[in-house]
Order: structure tokens, then C-alpha cells, then sequence
């Protein structure tokens, strides 16, 4: 079904999830490699194509939920004494962030994309090749500041792009 729909998510088999990064609330997974030169000169290290969601998400291992879009409301040190200046936002301070390193830091191998699926309504689910599977839910909430729920682009020059939002899909 999604071939249909999202053609360009089928840029994803065969590439592995390499990296994750965020910024406020929003979750970016980086898929392959590619290098890009930001405004001030500085090479960044990116995906070939990334995923850029804005909405529910949460990953999955063996059907139990590992990793939760939720988690970034948690201290990374769960065990700690509370906190009073744990900012969320703030990168590597929550759970989902140190869950995520974790991830791609010790899966890196297993983590290459084997099958992608969409629906109408906006859901990817990813699985990998050790059948962990990622999630992307619009329809369980979406941030409300955000013109997309999720967009899907390359960073490799060819200028393709793919976004879902209340206004249903959109290209580039």
C-alpha cells in the first residue's frame, strides 16, 4: 500500500537507521550517510534521507514497546533523586535520548531497514532486520506547533521531499 502512497519512503530498504537527533520535541531518524555543509561552513554528518517526525512515535522489540515518543518527559537517570532543573528539552537530558544512543550506538548492524508500510491516514511502520519496528502514529497525537506531522527528505542533493500533515500529503 504504501508504494502507492509515500513512493519515496521505498528509498528506505536495505539503508540502515545510522543516527538520531532532535530538536525540542522533534524526533529526527537519519537513514544511510551523506555530508552536508550547513550556513556557517561546518560539514555535519547526516543520513542519506531523513525521517523528521513531529507525532506520536515509539519503537518496538519483540511486540513490547521499548523506546516511547513519551520518554522524553523522564531524566535520562531514571534512578536519580528528582531533579528540579531537568529541562526535557535539553539534548541527552531524557530517557528517549540516552534510549535512542543506546540503540543506534549497539545495534548499528541489525538496524538496516527491511520492510516499510503506510497508510492513508499518515501511520509508517519501519521494521528492521532484527525485526524491531518503528511506529510513526499521527493518529495517537501530534505536536500542535508543527505545520507537518512528519516529513520525509534527502540530504543527498536531489531535492525530493515528502510531508504529511492536516493537510494530508504534500511534495517538494
Amino acid at each position: 500500500m504504501s508504494e502507492k502512497i509515500y513512493s519515496e519512503l521505498q528509498h528506505l530498504p536495505g539503508l540502515p537507521l545510522t543516527k538520531t537527533t532532535r530538536l525540542g520535541h522533534v524526533q529526527f531518524f537519519h537513514f544511510g550517510k551523506a555530508h552536508i555543509t550547513n550556513a556557517s561552513g561546518l560539514i555535519l554528518d547526516v543520513g542519506a534521507w531523513t525521517l523528521e517526525v513531529a507525532c506520536h512515535w515509539q519503537l518496538e522489540e519483540a511486540g513490547t514497546v521499548a523506546i516511547r515518543f513519551e520518554d522524553a518527559g523522564i531524566p535520562r537517570d531514571t534512578q536519580a533523586l528528582a531533579d528540579p532543573t531537568f529541562d526535557p528539552l535539553v539534548p541527552g537530558s531524557n530517557l528517549r535520548d540516552r534510549k535512542l544512543q543506546e540503540l543506534v550506538r549497539h545495534q548499528r548492524e541489525h538496524l538496516q531497514v527491511q520492510q516499510v508500510a503506510a497508510t492513508p491516514d499518515g501511520d509508517i511502520i519501519i521494521t528492521f532486520a532484527n525485526q524491531q519496528v518503528l511506529h510513526i502514529r499521527p493518529s495517537q497525537g501530534v505536536l500542535e506547533t508543527t505545520a507537518y506531522f512528519w516529513r520525509f527528505f534527502s540530504n543527498t542533493g536531489t531535492q525530493e521531499a515528502l510531508s504529511f500533515g492536516p493537510n494530508g500529503v504534500e511534495r517538494a
